[in-house]
């Protein structure tokens, strides 16, 4: 570096030539320069944790089985605590129709943790136990609400409401109507899964605090239609009308319907007889129970129920309705079951038009996490609800006085054979016997306990959410032997399947998205806990996410989940 004469290098002169003098004194600290400017915020870091497939999101007391799961347009979750152990403290020996508080489920976070699963001798195996927020109990069997129930929630009356037949623990389907804008009032309609069936409406209001109020309770009237049959699960029309499912186990066996000595079904005689007892002293007619049944005019002081005869008769476990309000799924509880397709003459109208039988073709495996099924539909008839209540009261006046062992009092197998083959009589067949109809004219009929069926309804109908979700209790029976269209390795614990639709909304194609785990008869848990086990309802959320609740014996408190379709 190269210095100009002047004073600057004269300092450095004296500096390099003071010798050993000492340092004077420190010079006065000049002003502070101006501050630098701040440096660029750094990037946030990524969340790594892993999206799971499956999340364990809450647990029911020992003995009870999860129903009634429904969502509202606010994220809101109903569900019920169904037939609890009568060991239980009170008051969780009794069945509960309820809430989910403090959870947004439109907003669900895919990176929850599973909720622990309670040791059986717990406090929490005990009780509703959720990953966050809180279960409020609406209400519980035998409760009056001040009276407005004179016989309390789930009690089977007689149609003159003058006395009680039974009790039920049963609560199964939930549908909330809303009654103002923000949905913060509404009608929760609740069935009960019993024989006679029944269903509750509460209006419910939600407070500042989050939690809801009952406001009022009344019992649907089902005198008009000559009462109902284990009320289970279903869903709400596209306009707003509930649809609850008559599960008649014996639709296929009229055969023993007036037989005195049939105890072993589901219904049995003694379940008939009290439908009798409800009907005041008629002895009821076996092909008016087996239907989905709508409830209309949901909001008014008394809601009309209807009978849509035209969705088949069969041990209906839930429909849904597709986005052209047209085209109806129906499964079939049970088993050697069918899976039905109804598609209505007129949009939003389901008292006529053509019920469907599906027949499936297997892929090449038999197991059960990779076979799926092509899926053809086989017309059984058409026809509509005047007709085919025509056909029913053919069968009225029939009683135990017109038993015969080994014969039935109702339609004969040779009939509904000759029909299929022959194209013999009318299409009643279809409609009063509906599985021994698809089996005569070679539909499927090897389901085991296929249970609730849902889509998210608006994501169908923009593509945002393209698949329809079924529930199969458990992969057996027919469904797991080495003959039929159906022939998968043996799955105890059951599965979960989507469905493909095409743009009219047929059902084309059906896959496995969720397999129950590791079955082992020895364990307290027999199905293994980190996966499903027997599911039974279903909800699709807005965003392609599926809660899966579980009715099963195989964990020792019942689950629910939630599936992730981006989960690993």
């Amino acid at each position: 570096m190269k210095f100009k004469f002047g004073v600057l290098a004269l300092a450095i002169s004296s500096v390099l030539f003071t010798g050993c003098a000492d340092d004077g004194d420190d010079g006065a600290v000049g002003p502070a320069g101006p501050a630098g400017q701040d440096g660029q915020d750094g990037v946030n870091g990524e969340d790594l944790t892993a999206v799971a497939k499956l999340i364990r999101i809450a647990t029911v007391p020992l003995g009870a089985e999860i129903t009634g799961i429904y969502k509202t347009d606010n994220g809101e979750l109903f569900f019920n605590v169904q037939h609890p152990d009568d060991a239980l403290p009170a008051p969780e020996n009794n069945a509960a129709v309820g809430v989910w508080n403090g959870v947004d489920f439109d907003n669900f976070d895919p990176r929850t943790q599973d909720l622990p699963v309670p040791a059986a001798d717990s406090a929490e195996a005990q009780t509703v136990q959720v990953f966050a927020g809180e279960y409020q109990a609406l209400g519980r069997a035998e409760d009056t609400f001040g009276g407005a129930l004179a016989f309390g929630l789930g009690a089977i009356v007689t149609a003159d409401e003058s006395a009680k037949i039974k009790q039920s623990q049963d609560p199964d389907f939930n549908a909330f109507i809303p009654a103002n804008a923000d949905g913060s009032q509404g009608y929760l309609f609740t069935a009960f899964e019993d024989r006679p069936g029944a269903m509750s409406r509460l209006m419910v209001s939600k407070a500042d605090n989050g939690t809801w109020n009952v406001d009022a309770a009344l019992n649907v009237d089902f005198s008009s239609v000559a009462g109902t049959m284990i009320n289970c699960f279903g869903t709400v029309s596209p306009w707003g009308t509930p649809l609850t499912s008559e599960e008649n186990y014996e639709a296929e066996n009229a055969a023993n319907w007036n037989n005195p000595a049939y105890s072993d079904g589901y219904p049995n005689y003694t379940d008939v007889q009290n439908i009798q007892t409800y009907l005041g002293g008629t002895f009821p007619n076996p092909y008016d129970y087996g239907y989905i049944v709508e409830i209309t005019q949901p909001t008014e002081a008394a809601p009309v129920p209807v009978k849509q005869f035209t969705l088949g008769r069969v041990a209906h476990e839930n429909v849904v309705i597709m986005p052209d309000q047209k085209t109806v799924y129906i499964t079939d509880d049970g088993t050697d079951k069918g899976f039905y397709k109804f598609v209505a003459t007129t949009a939003g109208d389901l008292t006529a038009g053509t019920l469907y039988a599906a027949k499936l073709m297997q892929d090449a495996t038999s197991d059960v996490s990779k076979a799926g099924f092509d899926i053809s539909w086989i017309a059984l008839g058409s026809s509509n609800n005047t007709q085919i209540e025509g056909w029913i009261n053919e069968y009225d006046g029939i009683d135990e006085t017109d038993y015969v062992a080994d014969s039935t009092s109702y339609i004969t197998d040779a009939e509904i054979t000759d029909w299929a083959e022959n194209g013999t009589g009318d299409d009643r067949y279809a409609f009063l016997e509906t599985l021994k109809a698809a089996k005569a004219k070679g539909a499927t009929t090897e389901f085991r306990k296929m249970e609730g069926i849902n889509i998210n309804y608006d994501g169908v109908a923009s593509g945002t959410v393209p698949y329809m979700y079924v529930a199969m209790s458990a992969v057996e029976r027919g469904m797991a032997d080495s003959e039929g269209d159906i022939q998968l390795q043996e799955n105890r614990c059951g599965a979960v399947y989507r469905f493909g639709l095409d743009s009219s909304y047929n059902a084309i194609r059906m896959e496995p998205v969720v397999v129950g785990g590791q079955y082992d008869s020895s364990a307290v848990n027999r199905c293994a806990t980190d996966s499903i086990s027997n599911p039974d309802n279903l909800v699709v959320l807005d965003d392609g996410k599926v809660i899966i609740g579980e009715d099963t014996g195989n964990h020792v408190n019942n689950m629910m989940w939630v599936y992730n379709p981006e989960g690993k």
